[in-house]
């Protein structure tokens, strides 16, 4: 019996030291990182995408050209006047900005009755015409040189309100052969009137105008080219 617990005891011990010298160790494995897949371009699911990327955006409307652009008229302004005194330009100048209608008064050159302009045409320069001029004079034609303007070096034989008395002169003249000619010449003048900005009478109701009727009845309201206006 007690050779068999011995005889046990020694193959314990001979399995034990085979396991602890003979066998391979198991080798772990240490770990490490993952592998990383090289990424390509990000798949966004149409649940992550924002909505705003997903709707383009409205489109600005093209804008509207105002009522002279789509006609292709050019813009007219409205004219209170004429205006006697300057005091009476800013009383409406006033009223009109109560009602923040922008105006100002203004002074305007008017055209005037037609005059009819007789003259020889410039000579080459200034001591030229002074020189024909010394020769109309001594057969006694009464006339002037033109000191400035289109016409400057020229010689004048008058300004005439009736077309008439010049076509008369111009023929007398050119009967005594003198090249002489005829031109029509608008008389200016300046009068005051109260200017509107284009458009801003559509703000003014039609009792404003009925009260500076009343109140002003030597004046008048009328619509003239803006670019007519400007002062130069």
């Amino acid at each position: 019996m007690r050779w068999i617990v011995l005889a046990l005891l020694v193959a314990n011990l001979a399995t034990f030291a085979w396991f602890r010298f003979f066998s391979e160790p198991t080798m772990e494995v240490p770990a490490g990182p993952a592998a990383v897949r090289p990424e390509g371009k990000r798949i966004d699911l149409v649940e992550e995408v924002p909505a705003e990327v997903l709707t383009p955006p409205p489109s600005k409307p093209d804008p509207i050209p105002d009522r002279a652009e789509q006609t292709g008229a050019k813009a007219l302004c409205t004219i209170i006047g004429p205006v006697p005194e300057a005091y009476q330009g800013a009383d409406i100048v006033e009223r009109l900005a109560a009602l923040q209608v922008p105006a100002e008064s203004r002074e305007i050159e008017m055209e005037g009755q037609m005059r009819y302009w007789v003259y020889l045409s410039p000579l080459g320069s200034r001591r030229e015409a002074f020189r024909k001029l010394r020769a109309l004079q001594a057969e006694g034609i009464d006339s002037y040189v033109i000191p400035k303007g289109s016409l400057t070096n020229g010689i004048s034989f008058g300004i005439f309100s009736e077309v008439e008395r010049a076509e008369a002169l111009a023929g007398e003249l050119q009967e005594r052969g003198y090249p002489v000619q005829t031109r029509e010449e608008p008389r200016t003048y300046l009068e005051r009137w109260v200017v509107l900005e284009p458009g801003s009478d559509d703000q003014l109701a039609e009792a404003f105008w009925e009260q500076l009727q009343l109140d002003y009845p030597e004046m008048d309201r009328k619509q003239n080219l803006c670019q007519e206006l400007e002062s130069d």
